[in-house]
């Protein structure tokens, strides 16, 4: 073995504090010889054959972890490090010859060495490391393990075989520190140990229980203390004084007495203490005695345990028979049990530095108290003596007064020790009860099964009973204890093997419910139903849900103690789970995309919702198709007018089936409504799947804000989803950032494909009908605001950009049909009738009422609507005032009649069919409608009454003109309106010629107004109504101006009511 030298260079080199390795210790260290080329099985001499490269083993200890290193020697007298294992790395030792070992590491190796004693002590300490703290020992070939362990002993004779030693062995390099531990005795009993057997030397490392010794500990208290010497020979105290010397008068005598008391009491002191030290010495040979009987018995006994391999052998050695007595053996094997309980306990506490330095202040508190007693059996005789002579000596009364008060001061001290020794020994067992977990909980989290609720519980209470002794917090140091940190790493390795396990297990788990569901699926395929939006239902994995809620609290304590597993969980599920909700998310598309394939196979052109170029159809032929419609075969232009007669509300109802003549399409849009319905339902459905999934993963994974923080927290175990409403509603909104972040991963992960099958159904749907968009938006819309302020992140973030996409889409609809309005032109020759965006405006605005009926009046929906309306109906109005324009440019009569015309039919119809269909939000643009109405009329009215009553207006209206600059007696005088003007003018206008007027008149509106919208009965009695105000205000100007003419006009109203009314009974005849 190396010198001190060489031990001190490789402390400093390696493991001091100046290199960073202050904390590792080293225990041993041995040089040795690698690529060895020839070897010899020589003695404990240096052999001069051994060839190799020099190297030096070192086996160090850093708080629980023991490591191997192989290091070399440098020129400069340093070491550095060439390889290093850890203890666990050591899987067998073969010693070859003397000098000769191998070890199997990663690979095995073989060194010599040059003293065959320190290859065997080295070896020792190896595989006490490895019994100690790996609780196994590695294959040994070629050696015995007992005998090899015996090289621990630090003794001046070692053994070098099983039989002999040789007494002139040096012993091993050991650290000094362990090696003063063991000598309990003090410095002045050193002369006496040349006399005395050798003390054993105890182990290096600290004491573990383990399955491979069934109990059997090495403790600290089988090293055995060197045997005390003799106490010295102490002679008797000379007898006392004879009572005659105390009782003599004289005061020569009485000085004499005294003196010789006071020698007499310095003798008892004397002899007291050599009394006591001889006693003390006694004591301490006689526990000593004690002790090594004591543990070899236990050692005895243990080896006896070990030996009782099989039940026959056990009984045998019992003096078992079939007739024997089962009470006897039973008492037997208790005792045995108690004892051996006894012993590992007492070994547990021996483990530690600190516990043995508690118990040898005890044995002294106890020496003392053994004094103390023979103090008071001293001093009791001393005061019966006293009290028998009390009157003799005042001042020897006055000494044993002291020594009472000494002895009650001494017999506090003794009650406060005892005192303190119970409340330690009360502290010891209460650490040993909060730090002791039951090996039946230990092997339970290892090997019970995890099927059903029974056994979870269980498992659960002894992981329960595991969290708490590693979250225990002992006070008054006992926590930094070494054999209580030994304990806690023994029970974190536990911990770790079970938090393993969990994520085995949980994972099969995942694997075995999705194939379960799976399997279900494709045997119950779905039959082909009624093609209903009612039919698109989404199945929630209710079996997995069912299955895997029961693990609540396994997720519970990954996430507590082990979240790099708990997160790698979250990952599998979620990578498990996605192929079936893709799959649940395709059957939804599928189902929804069926009634967008019925809109498909019709074209754009048979929309009559959809603004289009009108060139191939006339608009005269729009204005006057009373001829068609008389015919009975109504086109599907005319089934929609009588369609929109009705009202949004009543567009379902079923008597919309006969006013569209008949057709099996029972409304406006009722292949459109059933689209809207089943996207409704589609998107619904989804996002039925989505919430409950997440609010699932999320009481699964107990990352909810109001789950458990702790396992010890944890609630009940359930069979299934104790209530499946709570799944479906929506929770609050996750205010940890981070964890709604992870939640939002999830569900990315989970439902990856859903917003690409969501875009590529709403791409095929709007291509179908674009109007379809507004039911989309409606829809998203909605279920975007019931999740609002919820922990729906996933969906809300989905709506939103479904939304986005579906508005970008809706505009670009909207400038299209802007685009086609702006774009429409009409020839002079057919610039009468309504214009076909107006025609088509009403059934545009009722598809998108119906389409957002369902929304809010101030959802982001429904100002997209307005807002379209706004733009779509600008550019009709824009549209109508440029082609009025155009009809107008030449100022005579007849183009701005058929301009007020153009007005007028387009405004009465935008203004009725919008009343009619009771779309009040477009109040404001009826209002406009109604006045723009008004106007043109009241207009076109003045224009067409002036060829049956020119020149009688114009008469009446230059009388009114000098009205206003003269008074109403000096306009007969004028000449241009004289009574004889007046006369001629009534003379041209009889009541005949009115008639006839009328009738030519009648005709003319007739052309100018078809019966499609009802105008002409309208125009007429608006001209019926002028006619009357005219003849009233030119009778009232005959009456002012010319008073006393005697003239008047020659048909009264009576005249003109009458001809009207025949007329009009001519014409409906």
């Amino acid at each position: 073995m190396a010198t001190d030298a060489i031990r001190q260079a490789i402390i400093a080199s390696l493991f001091s504090s100046d290199t960073g390795g202050g904390a590792e210790r080293l225990l041993i260290h041995v040089k040795v010889f690698e690529d060895v080329k020839q070897t010899d099985g020589g003695g404990n001499v240096r052999s001069p054959n051994i060839m190799g490269k020099p190297r030096y083993l070192c086996l160090t200890q850093k708080r629980n972890k023991v490591r191997l290193y192989k290091t070399k020697r440098n020129q400069a007298g340093t070491f550095s490090i060439g390889k290093a294992w850890s203890l666990d790395d050591i899987r067998q030792i073969e010693v070859i010859d003397a000098n000769q070992f191998a070890m199997t590491l990663n690979k095995q190796y073989l060194w010599a060495v040059e003293i065959p004693r320190d290859k065997m002590i080295f070896l020792a300490h190896v595989v006490d490391a490895c019994q100690r703290f790996l609780s196994r020992v590695p294959k040994l070939v070629n050696v015995d393990e007992a005998y090899l362990l015996r090289f621990l002993n630090n003794s001046t004779s070692l053994p070098v075989s099983p039989t002999t030693a040789s007494p002139h062995i040096q012993s091993p390099s050991i650290n000094s520190d362990d090696a003063s531990a063991n000598i309990p005795y003090s410095q002045h009993d050193a002369s006496f140990q040349s006399l005395a057997p050798p003390a054993p030397y105890g182990p290096l490392y600290p004491v573990q229980n383990s399955d491979r010794n069934l109990g059997m500990v090495d403790s600290p208290m089988a090293i055995q203390s060197p045997m005390l010497p003799p106490p010295p020979i102490i002679l008797a105290p000379p007898p006392p004084p004879s009572p005659s010397t105390r009782i003599d008068d004289s005061p020569r005598i009485l000085m004499e007495a005294k003196e010789r008391e006071r020698e007499e009491r310095k003798e008892r002191d004397r002899a007291r203490e050599l009394r006591r030290e001889r006693e003390k010495r006694e004591k301490a040979v006689e526990e000593e005695k004690a002790k090594r009987k004591l543990m070899a018995d236990m050692q005895d006994k243990m080896a006896e345990q070990a030996s009782l391999m099989n039940v026959e052998e056990l009984l045998t050695d019992f003096n078992w028979k079939a007739s024997g007595n089962a009470a006897a053996l039973e008492k037997r094997l208790l005792g045995e049990l108690h004892a051996l309980e006894a012993a590992n306990v007492h070994a547990i506490i021996q483990s530690d530095e600190r516990v043995r330095s508690v118990v040898q202040h005890i044995d002294n508190a106890l020496d003392e108290l053994d004094s103390m007693e023979s103090w008071l059996l001293l001093y009791s005789a001393e005061l019966n003596a006293s009290v028998n002579n009390i009157n003799s000596n005042n001042k020897s009364t006055l000494s044993m007064g002291d020594d009472i008060r000494e002895i009650e001061s001494q017999n506090r001290g003794l009650q406060i020790l005892t005192s303190n020794q119970h409340h330690l020994i009360t502290e010891l067992d209460e650490l040993l009860s909060a730090i002791s977990i039951p090996r039946a909980c230990l092997e339970s989290l290892k090997f019970d099964p995890m099927d059903t609720v029974d056994d979870i519980e269980r498992i659960q209470s002894s992981a329960e009973r595991l969290q708490k002794v590693l979250k225990i917090k002992l006070d008054g140091g006992l926590q930094d204890m070494h054999a209580v940190q030994e304990k806690l790493e023994t029970y974190n390795v536990h911990s770790n093997t079970f938090c393993s396990r969990i994520n085995d297990f949980l994972k099969k788990q995942f694997d075995q419910q999705a194939k379960i569901l799976a399997d279900s699926r494709t045997r119950s395929q779905p039959t082909v139903s009624v093609r209903k939006p009612q039919s698109i239902v989404a199945q929630p994995h209710e079996s997995v849900e069912d299955g895997l809620i029961r693990y609540q609290g396994f997720s519970l304590w990954e996430k507590e103690l082990e979240p790099r597993m708990y997160n790698e969980l979250q990952r599998y599920y979620a990578q498990t789970m996605a192929p079936l909700y893709e799959k649940d998310i395709r059957e939804l598309m599928d189902a929804t995309r069926g009634f967008y394939s019925t809109l498909r196979n019709r074209g754009l052109d048979e929309l009559e919702y959809i603004f289009r170029p009108e060139e191939s159809r006339p608009v005269r032929a729009l204005a006057y198709g009373a001829d068609k419609l008389r015919g009975g075969d109504e086109s599907r232009t005319h089934r929609y007018r009588h369609i929109l007669r009705g009202s949004v509300e009543g567009m379902n109802s079923p008597g919309l089936t006969a006013a569209s003549g008949g057709n099996t399409r029972g409304g406006l849009d009722e292949e459109e409504k059933l689209a809207d319905d089943a996207f409704s339902q589609m998107i619904s459905q989804g996002a039925m799947l989505v919430g409950r999934e997440q609010n699932f993963m999320s009481d699964l994974f107990q990352i909810a804000p109001n789950a458990p923080k702790s396992f010890l927290e944890r609630g009940p175990v359930f069979t299934q989803v104790p209530s499946v409403a709570d799944l479906c509603e929506r929770r609050e909104k996750i205010r940890d950032v981070k964890i709604s972040k992870k939640i939002l991963n999830w569900m990315e992960l989970l439902f990856e494909t859903l917003e690409p099958s969501l875009v590529s159904l709403i791409e095929y749907g709007v291509k179908s009908d674009p109007t379809q968009t507004v039911s989309m938006m409606s829809s998203v819309e909605f279920q975007q605001e019931e999740r609002k302020e919820s922990d729906q992140e996933f969906m809300l973030r989905l709506c939103s950009s479904l939304m986005q996409r579906l508005k970008r889409m809706f505009e670009r609809f909207i400038t299209d049909q802007i685009r086609i309005i702006e774009e429409t032109k009409v020839s002079s020759k057919k610039r009468r009738g309504i214009l076909p965006f107006f025609r088509t405006f009403p059934i545009f605005a009722l598809r998108l009422e119906i389409a957002a009926a369902t929304i809010e009046p101030e959802s982001e929906t429904r100002k997209t609507v307005n807002e379209a309306y706004e733009r779509v109906i600008n550019g009709m109005m824009a549209s109508l005032d440029s082609i009025a324009r155009e009809s107008d440019q030449t100022g005579d009569d007849k183009e701005q009649l058929n301009a007020n015309i153009m007005y007028i039919e387009n405004m009465h119809h935008f203004y009725h069919e919008l009343r009619t269909h009771k779309l009040h939000v477009l109040e404001r643009w009826i209002k406009h409608a109604k006045s723009q109405y008004d106007s043109r009329l009241n207009a076109y009215i003045k224009v067409i009454i002036r060829r049956p009553l020119g020149k009688l207006l114009e008469f009446f209206e230059g009388v009114e003109a000098m009205m206003h600059t003269s008074t109403p007696e000096e306009v007969s005088f004028h000449t241009n309106y004289n009574k004889i003007q007046l006369r001629k003018v009534i003379m041209l206008y009889p009541a005949k010629e009115i008639k006839k007027s009328l009738e030519l008149l009648y005709r003319r509106v007739d052309k100018h107004f078809s019966e499609e919208e009802g105008l002409l009965q309208v125009v007429w009695r608006g001209i019926q109504e002028e006619f009357i105000r005219q003849h009233e205000k030119m009778e009232d100007l005959i009456q002012k101006c010319y008073p006393d003419a005697g003239v008047h006009l020659e048909f009264t109203i009576q005249d003109l009511l009458a001809m009207m009314s025949e007329l009009a009974r001519k014409v409906n005849g």
